[in-house]
């Protein structure tokens, strides 16, 4: 991945960070639930003081003691469940509870990154500041229709736009529904403000929350590690190689704003190579533009207008700019 051993070692002071943020939280819980229900610390004493005297009569030729004690524990952890959930705490109140279950908070599994480390690289190196915050606003649950106009009509299909605007949201969502078994790209179109970046933040959201690895870029910083990739030495050329490493491994890739960047022929290039080696490795990309198709095939190679054209589903969103359209709604205008 291309980390120093400073950032590797902090992401893992990080990983340290919250395990013992775990145990912490746990033992308040423990605490909590305990003065809640004081026969439990009976139950805990008659489990030890049973294993220990389990013990002795088994090294005393006692073979069934073992076994009687083992069943003993059983009822006693049941009891215990019992008590819990009439006192109503959840069941597993008395257990660690994880941030990621894949790899218990450790951020490997088999000896492996877990998809969490490697989300934590991504937030932490290419995330944009308040973008978790905007996460947290912008995701299927908070969208809202009514920012699009049910009277204007796309001449081209008779919709409204407020129609248009729902078989958008319905495909987005059906994308994340369907992504763990048929990984598509996407090409969401339609002017500035109209809800693409809101489109592709819910998909962003929802895909990390399933526990898959989201890097989100926009088509000025993509171009920028194109150009960096070629040029850098040294120490910037290691995080060079580690950016571009990073727009070839992520398990999804959302493109922002493709067609504001400043372009090349060698960064166009780039993004080609880019787009080829992610089809080959089964690791789609969701681009938005401004471009309509005709402004696309101008703009760039043939190349890339045809991959655009015929291996992207095309989601349009049309309307006027909801930025706008929220300052006039929710700040009532004379």
């Amino acid at each position: 991945m291309g980390l120093s051993n400073a950032e590797y070692e902090s992401i893992l002071r990080d990983y340290d960070a919250q395990q013992a943020q775990n145990r912490h939280e746990l033992a308040r819980r423990r605490e909590k639930v305990y003065a809640s229900i004081p026969i439990l610390s009976e139950l805990d004493e008659r489990i030890a003081s049973g294993s220990v005297e389990a013990a002795k009569l088994a090294l005393s030729g006692d073979e069934s003691a073992i076994e009687n004690n083992r069943r003993m524990i059983e009822l006693t952890v049941s009891q215990k469940k019992q008590l819990i959930r009439q006192a109503g705490f959840p069941e597993d109140v008395l257990e660690l509870h994880y941030r990621c279950d894949n790899c218990k908070d450790t951020g490997f599994v088999d000896g492996k990154m877990c998809y969490c480390f490697k989300q934590a690289v991504i937030d932490r190196f290419y995330m944009d500041p308040g973008r978790k915050e905007i996460l947290e606003k912008e995701n299927f649950s908070t969208f809202d229709e009514s920012y699009y106009s049910d009277e204007a009509i796309d001449e081209t299909t008779g919709d409204t736009y407020r129609e248009i605007a729902r078989d958008a949201y319905r495909k987005a969502y059906s994308y994340v529904q369907n992504f763990p078994t048929n990984k598509r790209n996407l090409l969401l179109t339609g002017s500035t403000g109209v809800g693409k970046t809101f489109l592709s933040n819910c998909i962003a959201k929802a895909l990390m929350v399933a526990g898959y690895t989201v890097l989100y870029m926009s088509a000025f910083r993509l171009f920028e590690v194109f150009e960096n990739y070629r040029f850098k030495t040294g120490d910037e050329n290691r995080q060079a190689v580690r950016d571009f490493d990073m727009i070839l491994d992520s398990d999804l890739l959302i493109i922002d704003d493709l067609g504001s960047e400043v372009g090349n022929t060698y960064s166009w290039s780039q993004l080609f190579i880019c787009m080829e080696e992610r089809q080959l490795h089964g690791k789609p990309i969701v681009i938005s533009t401004n471009l309509n198709m005709t402004e696309i095939s101008a703009r760039y190679s043939e190349r890339i207008a045809s991959r655009l054209f015929n291996n992207y589903q095309y989601i349009k969103l049309m309307g006027d700019d909801i930025r706008v359209r929220k300052l006039f709604i929710e700040g009532n205008p004379d």
